[in-house]
Formats: C-alpha cells, sequence, structure tokens
C-alpha cells in the first residue's frame, strides 16, 4: 500500500497535494459531507475561476474531456478506491455510514491559501452548496462551456455527447477563456510552464 500511495503522488508537489486537499475540507466545512461527483465539479469551477478571473491556476490540475464532463483524473481514481482515498488520506476519507459521501479528516490548513484564494472559494461555496450534483453536471456541459468548446474542438464532442466513448485523453482547454491576447493569457501561459517544468523534476 506504501509502494501505491507513492506512485499516486508522482507529478504533484507536496505543496500541491496539500492545497487540493485543503480545498476539499474547506468545502466540507461549509456544506458537509460531499460526495466524488460533487467534488470534482468544485475543483473544476474553482480552476476555470481562478484562471479567467486571475490568470493563474488554483491547484494546476488538469481536467479530461469526459463524458460526465471535465475530470481531473488522478483525483477521480483516487476517490473511486473501495476505501478511503490514497493521494488525498491525510485530507478525507469515506463516510462510514455512506461509502459514497466524503468528511474532512483534518482541520482547515490554510499555509498555501492567500485571501484571494479564500474569497474566491467562498464564491464558489455560495455557487454550489444548494445545488445538486447533476446540477454541476449540466453547468459545465453548457452550451459555452469550456468542456463543450474544447470538445468541439478536438473533435470528440459528437462522440461524447452520443455515449459513443465514456472518456478521452483530450484535457479541457483553458486558454480558451482568452480568446484575445491579454496580460491574463501571458500569466496562465506563464503558469502552465512552470507546472510542466515541476512536474517533469518529479517524473
Amino acid at each position: 500500500m506504501q509502494g501505491k500511495a507513492r506512485s499516486r503522488s508522482a507529478g504533484y508537489t507536496k505543496e500541491q497535494i496539500d492545497k487540493i486537499g485543503n480545498t476539499i475540507i474547506y468545502f466540507s466545512m461549509h456544506m458537509g459531507d460531499l460526495t466524488k461527483t460533487k467534488i470534482l465539479k468544485i475543483l473544476f469551477l474553482l480552476e476555470e475561476a481562478a484562471i479567467k478571473k486571475t490568470g493563474q491556476p488554483f491547484t494546476g490540475l488538469e481536467f479530461q474531456l469526459w463524458k460526465l464532463g471535465p475530470v481531473a483524473k488522478d483525483i477521480f481514481i483516487d476517490l473511486s478506491f473501495d476505501e478511503s482515498p490514497i493521494l488525498l488520506k491525510d485530507y478525507i476519507q469515506k463516510d462510514p455510514a455512506d461509502n459514497k459521501m466524503f468528511r474532512a479528516s483534518a482541520t482547515f490548513n490554510d499555509d498555501e491559501f492567500s485571501a484571494n484564494d479564500i474569497k474566491l472559494m467562498d464564491i464558489i461555496v455560495e455557487f454550489v452548496k444548494n445545488k445538486p450534483a447533476s446540477y454541476l453536471v449540466k453547468h459545465t456541459h453548457g452550451t459555452t462551456s469550456l468542456w463543450r468548446k474544447s470538445a468541439l474542438q478536438y473533435g470528440v464532442l459528437e462522440l461524447l455527447e452520443n455515449e459513443l466513448v465514456n472518456s478521452t485523453d483530450y484535457e479541457v482547454d483553458f486558454t480558451l477563456l482568452f480568446p484575445e491576447p491579454s496580460y491574463l493569457a501571458e500569466r496562465f501561459e506563464d503558469a502552465k510552464e512552470n507546472f510542466e517544468f515541476i512536474k517533469s523534476l518529479k517524473g
């Protein structure tokens, strides 16, 4: 199990895992236990909002184009284990009474968060807290969504919508948030390069 845990962390820094884990803890604090789908949607909505507003990724996760929307594959796998997660084991665990739900297993640590990060999380909390996961799935599939625009760009929208495939290796293209050259677009490209460099060092 320890060897498996090490392999799951490949490509992520400790700081990145800490921010992902504490992000989920924060939402659990404000919304109670969370389903896998809701966690995945929250992480995507945060990433999209942060990049659109500041040009900087929130966690640096990559989101693939799947039938049910944009999915961070590593997090999906981690939340799909029969027992509690491995990558996020220090932050969340399955509810013993309902293994479809996740609850915080630690207190929130804000070391990796700026004041703007907290404000952004509060905005997303307000948006998602009273909405079922099915609404968030529909929202991320909207006619102007990045999922749809990216799927069109890669020529896989019809395959996904007609359920001919359940998932693809194509990633949501966050550069589509910036149709024109801008300071934010440049900032995002620089941030992407930094994440790719760090990932190459860990690979």
